[in-house]
């Protein structure tokens, strides 16, 4: 099935998504490791890739850079603009991953809720297109599968601090 191409901000898109987790950590430290390259670097990346480059500034408006390496070396640039920063309860963010000419292939808002478990943490993770353009079909058809992996990663990484 083509993944639906145009402009989405006020209507549903077929790759929307919401995921749930329950991670065993507290609130604090699971947003520490959604804020701080020092921890983001070690998990957001769905195997086999890494994080090779990653730069926060957490405050809304403030961006966060980093880039997705492959086992072959290449690699891809991401951007995201934070719009909402409330620690420790909420992150919200507008991301993109350019083309090579610049252009966005796709803008996502992502809205990231944290739940005060006591020793755990509650984690709503949503994602909801805005734009589709030309060459987002293959990040947007594995971005489900690929967020779910990120997560796991962050099971697997919280388990080892």
């Amino acid at each position: 099935m083509a993944i639906e191409l145009g402009n989405f901000e006020n209507k549903v898109h077929s790759k929307d998504l919401r995921l749930t987790r329950v991670f065993k950590a507290p609130r604090k430290t699971v947003f520490a490791a959604f804020t701080q390259p020092e921890h983001l670097v070690h998990w957001w990346a769905p195997k086999p890739l890494t994080v090779s480059r990653c730069e926060v500034d957490l405050r809304p408006g403030g961006e966060w850079n980093y880039t997705f390496q492959f086992p072959d070396g290449t690699g891809h640039d991401c951007k995201a603009v934070y719009r909402a920063v409330e620690p420790p309860s909420k992150l919200v963010m507008e991301s993109s991953v350019p083309n090579p000419q610049g252009t966005p292939y796709f803008t996502i808002l992502q809205t990231i809720l944290f739940e005060d478990k006591g020793d755990e943490t509650g984690v709503v993770f949503e994602m909801k297109i805005l734009q589709a353009n030309a060459g987002a079909e293959p990040f947007l058809e594995g971005a489900k599968q690929g967020t779910g992996m990120t997560l796991d990663n962050l099971t697997e990484y919280l388990g080892k601090i």
